[in-house]
């Protein structure tokens, strides 16, 4: 069952039953079901068959169940395509997306199997990963490529291999990336999500990248363990704070309409209709 937000993406490893099993009770608001990078070649047809197994079999609750598949330019990955769909996937990740045209096809022969087992259209979304300077620089097309695209998902690992970088613990290396990914996908009105951070014992970090993320525009990160996900879902989630913040501009800007203003101050500042869509998204989020 689709969730209503994304704020934490853990990578379940296809080959471990036990790790989909366990995946069912973790506070992750979308599981990525992994059978690309991180399951080996030789276990690629028993992680495939794990995770059917796991779509018809596991109840996962209210959230979103993604399976990252391998490259559809190889067999494997159409072999994956084929077994995954029928089992209906809330969504399915395409690894290394480089152009717009790469989604075009993932949509077309997903729609082709939707048909063939006579499943709702247009039903499965797609999580496209930026992992390289030629996905980076084409992100505003690839966002905007299908309308089943649900999210832009950030390989920080792939790219910094990929553009000879070395990211220090503040990201300033990687800083252009994650805004044009945040800037691709707010254009194409879908989400973004960061990358994990691989320091598993760093809690400190973990949280930095997971704040730096989201004062980017970022709505969710990836984690690689089930003891990173209470500090993500925390970092993106809105505070008392904020919520009061944004319940006070829409009281303040609806008396100011009342009186025929378009705009009024607050606390000696100048507020007007970006604040209140910056409440009203606020509060349509603590609803959902």
């Amino acid at each position: 069952m689709i969730g209503n937000i994304r704020r934490s993406l853990l990578y379940v490893p296809g080959d471990s039953a036990k790790m989909l099993q366990k995946a069912a009770a973790l506070s992750s608001d979308l599981l990525l079901l992994n059978l690309e990078d991180g399951v080996a070649s030789a276990k690629k047809d028993e992680a495939r068959g794990n995770v059917v197994l796991a779509l018809n079999t596991i109840d996962f609750g209210v959230r979103e169940i993604v399976v990252r598949v391998n490259s559809l330019s190889t067999e494997g990955g159409l072999k994956d395509l084929a077994a995954v769909v029928p089992m209906r996937p809330d969504g399915i990740c395409l690894p290394k997306i480089e152009k717009a045209a790469e989604i075009q096809a993932a949509d077309a022969a997903i729609l082709k199997l939707e048909i063939g087992h006579s499943l709702p259209e247009g039903g499965i979304r797609l999580h496209a990963m930026i992992e390289s300077a030629a996905g980076l620089l084409r992100s505003s097309e690839i966002a905007a490529a299908s309308p089943r695209m649900a999210s832009l998902v950030f390989g920080s690992a792939d790219f910094a291999s990929d553009m000879r970088c070395l990211p220090g613990e503040d990201r300033a290396e990687l800083l252009l990336a994650l805004q044009l990914i945040a800037a691709s996908a707010r254009s194409a009105g879908i989400d973004a999500i960061d990358a994990p951070c691989f320091n598993l014992k760093d809690a400190d970090l973990l949280r930095r990248e997971a704040v730096q993320a989201r004062r980017i525009g970022f709505d969710g990160k990836s984690a690689l363990h089930p003891d990173q996900l209470a500090i993500i879902n925390d970092a993106f989630d809105f505070t008392a704070e904020e919520i009061a913040w944004a319940e006070r501009m829409i009281a303040e800007l609806d008396d100011a309409e009342i009186k025929g203003k378009a705009l009024t101050t607050v606390d000696g500042k100048l507020i007007d209709n970006p604040h209140r869509k910056a409440a009203e998204r606020i509060l349509s989020r603590i609803r959902r």
